[in-house]
């Protein structure tokens, strides 16, 4: 009997920790002052760049476009199909405009300084609420600030980072009300994430999936007295005219690859409907794994399902590195620095970050077979990897 008793766990030394832990605070400072420095170093590089704020006018404009006549779509995207690339379209939903609008009261230079610290604060808050282990939140925060997607992202003043961001809240409360009205917001910019859904269907998480539905009508509702029932007519009407994207420039889609690879014209449509069932595949071969390993596999896929591809998209690939890292691949925290790859090799690189995730160790407790429900985080009790949010 008393060698069934469990010792009593050492009682650890207050004075000990103390003089163990002595050195958290400098270093801390530290950190802050080295992000501080690299932010100023970044903001100012951008804004000598010829790319500062590209991306950005597109939204200033729209938003003064939907102020002044109700609407912030252009003529020649809602008279007829429309060929995607040239500057200065909008093709997003009213969303986004319309939460632009109070920045068109600064003025377009200011709006666009101000743009920028608002989504490198949003950078912050993402590495910050990445569900793993602190020293991998830090090193994805350190690795994203000198990573092509969002240097590229920052300088254009893009809202693919913001979709990352919304991608990372899905993680950190997955299968719950927040993760479900997250991927919802994500709807808004790309409608392509309406994946991740499809993948909750496919998990029969029905609560998830009735939180986008509610989610999504709650945006539209909150945007009637704003903008009205037009524009959100109108953003149908212009995901309709969208045409002939292979071939774009600056598209990295797998058909726009492929030309540029010297494959005919007539069977580059062959290489874009393969990523689509690549992409499909792999997701539903992740119904095999855990559900933080699928919805990495699944945030990838919704790249490979876009008609356009652009390399700021790979900001995504901060998720799968992260999982992977906290799960022991720690080398995969670089994965967002193979966005310096040439553009050619893009497309493969997002195939890779949807693949990888498969090589993540599955939580010790689906392994062993505890019958631990999958809606539930998993604690440090149950696993030596949690599932549950960190820090």
């Amino acid at each position: 009997m008393i060698g069934l008793m469990r010792p009593n766990p050492p009682v650890a030394n207050p004075r000990a920790t103390a003089r163990r832990d002595w050195w958290a605070l400098p270093v801390l400072l530290a950190g802050v002052a080295v992000i501080v420095v690299l932010g100023a170093l970044v903001i100012d590089g951008l804004q000598q760049t010829a790319g500062w704020g590209y991306d950005f006018r597109a939204y200033y404009d729209a938003a003064v476009r939907l102020v002044q006549t109700g609407s912030p779509y252009q003529v020649e995207t809602l008279s007829g199909p429309f060929q995607p690339g040239p500057a200065g379209l909008y093709l997003y939903s009213p969303v986004p405009a319309l939460v632009i609008v109070p920045l068109t009261w600064l003025g377009m230079a200011s709006a666009t300084l101000v743009w920028l610290l608002l989504r490198l604060a949003l950078l912050v808050a993402t590495c910050v609420l990445l569900p793993v282990p602190r020293w991998v939140k830090v090193a994805s925060l350190g690795v994203s600030l000198i990573s092509a997607p969002f240097l590229y992202d920052l300088n254009l003043g893009n809202v693919s980072l913001i979709v990352t961001f919304l991608a990372v809240v899905t993680w950190r409360w997955l299968d719950e009300p927040i993760g479900g009205l997250a991927v919802a917001a994500s709807l808004t910019i790309r409608p392509t994430m309406a994946i991740v859904a499809g993948w909750w269907a496919l998990r029969r998480q029905w609560r998830a999936v009735a939180w986008v539905i509610i989610g999504g009508a709650v945006i539209v509702l909150a945007s009637l007295p704003f903008v009205g029932v037009n524009p959100w007519l109108q953003f149908v009407t212009v995901l309709r005219n969208v045409s002939d994207t292979t071939g774009v420039a600056h598209n990295l889609d797998l058909a726009s690859t492929a030309l540029a690879l010297g494959v005919p014209s007539d069977l580059t449509m062959v290489f874009l409907f393969g990523g689509y069932v690549l992409a499909l595949s792999t997701i539903l071969f992740s119904q095999r794994r855990d559900r933080e390993i699928g919805l990495a596999v699944t945030v990838m896929a919704s790249m490979l399902l876009a008609p356009l591809l652009w390399n700021h998209y790979l900001t995504n690939l901060v998720v799968p590195g992260a999982l992977l890292a906290a799960r022991g691949r720690r080398w995969a925290v670089l994965l967002p620095l193979l966005g310096w790859l040439p553009p050619l090799l893009l497309p493969f690189v997002v195939i890779v970050g949807m693949i990888l995730p498969f090589a993540a160790r599955d939580r010790d407790v689906a392994a062993l077979g505890l019958g631990v429900d999958e809606s539930e985080p998993v604690t440090d009790a149950d696993a030596g990897l949690s599932s549950a949010p960190s820090g």
